[in-house]
């Protein structure tokens, strides 16, 4: 990934793995791709939450990306 991108706004969703009763995701902007990765870095704490962002040039980040990006 670029540097440049990491500068550029983001969406971040945490979806639950918990049962339907749960509140449906809905995605959070950040400013830039930096903070919504540092979000994602507390919502990977938690088995239950999936956090999957969406870059401002429509790349899709997947739980296992994030993870590996941020070791």
């Amino acid at each position: 990934m670029e540097t440049e991108a990491l500068e550029r706004p983001a969406d971040l969703t945490i979806w639950r793995t918990l049962p339907a009763s749960s509140p449906l995701a809905q995605p959070e902007r950040y400013d830039t791709l930096r903070e919504a990765l540092q979000a994602a870095q507390g919502a990977l704490r938690d088995p239950a939450q999936q956090p999957w962002i969406i870059t401002e040039e429509g790349e899709i980040l997947s739980p296992n990306w994030i993870r590996t990006y941020l070791n």
